[in-house]
């Protein structure tokens, strides 16, 4: 996420214009954790700084993010906001039917030449757990994000 971004952000904000931002997958509890792009950059920055020194950073392999895991679900909610949308109701869909449903929407796809939201992969990223321990990029490369989420959410959605 960050100025320039042509994926996350962009695609999170065309489901206000598909009338998609009232369907939840799942119970909505999983956690993602996002990486605003300067907060990636001063991660690099300080591996370089690290390997210009005690180089104890080297052969080693890092978990840059945010550092503060949300359920994907509010993730949205959070961007839909910054563009003055707020679902006018909300439907939560079993993961199963949703699976079922991204399945067929693959084959209409296919067959129809057009373009869909929901496939198998989108209900997988949309339900999965994702975030990771960023504590040896503290302790080695002294990470501390530089802009925090809500920050890097406000940045992002401006430079639409």
């Amino acid at each position: 996420m960050g100025p320039g971004d042509t994926h996350l952000v962009p695609t999170i904000h065309a489901c206000i214009a598909k009338f998609e931002t009232p369907f939840g997958i799942g119970t909505g509890l999983n956690l993602y954790d996002f990486s605003y792009v300067g907060n990636v950059a001063y991660a690099h920055v300080l591996a370089v700084e690290n390997m210009l020194s005690t180089q104890t950073a080297a052969g080693e392999t890092f978990f840059i993010s945010n550092q503060e895991p949300i359920p994907f679900r509010d993730f949205c909610k959070a961007i839909w906001k910054e563009f003055g949308h707020i679902p006018p109701f909300e439907v939560s869909i079993p993961k199963p039917i949703a699976w079922a449903s991204g399945w067929m929407a693959e084959w209409v796809t296919w067959l129809t030449g057009t373009d869909s939201t929901l496939n198998r992969g989108s209900v997988k990223d949309y339900c999965q757990t994702a975030y990771a321990n960023t504590d040896k990029a503290r302790r080695i490369l002294g990470y501390q994000r530089q802009v925090g989420l809500q920050e890097g959410i406000q940045i992002s959605c401006a430079v639409r």
